[in-house]
């Protein structure tokens, strides 16, 4: 019998409920459902009986579906700022029928029943009534953070406006940028565990480049931040458990570590940066980069003269990037395409373009007394 959202046509009882004996609500979650973890209704509702799941990702009007089918919503969690009047459903449960469920958060819905054919029914119908088209996006990563007991993440979203154009690329970067990013992100699609790193002075562009890359290997990429006041956690017992976990549930994916100003981790090993160098060749390389499989990109400031030559092996290292200040010429072309004017220099960060700061010749100390 097909399912419908107003629950008609399906007038089953929950299978059995009165002899099943539930003993593992403590640890279900209330809301969206882990791979492995249930929420608290779907586990009351099936118990050890038949029960099917359907997952899809997109965009729905959650709003809409909480004001017409408020009768069934049977779990939720809203964000509200009373200031502005700010109100958005972030996590919401509905029970269409005594056995058909769907759990919708702002990016991916999970319907339950209990046959395949009629979860999947559920999971289309509902996208039919109040999926919305995407909004434009660039890439996100998972931002991690170290509590007392777990390590975490939280999800970074980035604007559209992140993802550059060839013509872009080459203007920022120099007229060759375009054809090597081209071959950079194919070798990334194809690595296992690789270590590249992007070497410049700060403000050459590194950081953009990087939120481009994001948006670039969205859709075979995950992504993760580590700050560089939580660099430590390279060398935490749990971070392996960690990647361990992200490993299992991301199986289809590609994981990335991003590690920003990582000049201090790199560097030649030394009594205070001993253990996250080990733990960079160890994820990098070896028998633990064979398992885990993950590929970590750096940005330093200082030089490769500096980096401890473990990291710069041939077949550990995947790339080695110099993002240089713009000559004059290209800093002119770029300042003209912003509709701005520079002053006479001998070169340019990206940055200093697009903030429109004058750069003075004395920002380049010469060598001796002569001036």
């Amino acid at each position: 019998m097909k399912p419908s959202l107003d629950g008609s046509g399906d007038e089953r009882a929950p299978a059995m409920m009165a002899s099943i004996a539930i003993c593992d609500l403590a640890n279900a979650r209330a809301f969206f459902p882990e791979r492995n973890t249930l929420p608290v209704p779907i586990i009351a509702a099936f118990g050890t009986g038949p029960l099917h799941q359907c997952r899809a990702e997109g965009s729905w009007d959650l709003s809409r579906a909480v004001a017409e089918d408020s009768a069934r919503l049977v779990r939720s969690f809203r964000s509200v700022r009373l200031k502005d009047e700010f109100r958005e459903w972030e996590d919401v449960i509905f029970q269409f029928g005594p056995q058909i469920f769907l759990c919708a958060d702002e990016r991916r819905i999970v319907t339950y029943a209990v046959t395949a054919a009629e979860a999947e029914c559920v999971a289309k119908e509902f996208t039919e009534k109040y999926g919305t088209p995407p909004k434009p996006c660039g890439g996100s990563f998972q931002l991690i953070h170290v509590g007392d007991r777990e390590i975490g993440t939280v999800t970074v979203q980035l604007e559209a406006d992140t993802m550059l154009t060839l013509a872009q690329l080459g203007m920022y970067y120099g007229a060759t940028f375009a054809h090597w990013h081209g071959a950079f992100e194919e070798d990334l699609r194809n690595a296992a565990s690789c270590l590249s790193i992007f070497e410049g002075a700060p403000g050459t562009g590194k950081t953009s480049y990087l939120r481009h890359l994001l948006g670039a290997l969205k859709d075979t990429h995950r992504f993760y931040f580590i700050p560089p006041a939580t660099m430590r956690v390279l060398s935490d017992p749990r971070f392996m458990e960690f990647w361990a976990n992200q490993r299992r549930v991301y199986s289809e994916q590609k994981l990335v570590v991003i590690l920003e100003d990582s000049d201090a981790a790199l560097m030649t090993r030394a009594s205070d940066n001993r253990e996250q160098v080990s733990a960079i060749l160890n994820l990098s390389d070896g028998m633990l980069g064979d398992f885990l499989r993950l590929q970590i990109i750096c940005t330093i400031n200082c030089t490769t003269a500096d980096i401890d030559p473990a990291l710069l092996r041939p077949g550990r290292l995947l790339q080695h990037r110099v993002f240089a200040r713009l000559s004059s010429c290209e800093a002119a072309r770029l300042a003209q395409a912003l509709g701005r004017t520079l002053p006479a220099a001998r070169d340019y960060s990206l940055a200093e373009v697009f903030a429109g700061v004058e750069v003075h010749e004395a920002r380049h100390p010469q060598i001796g007394f002569a001036a």
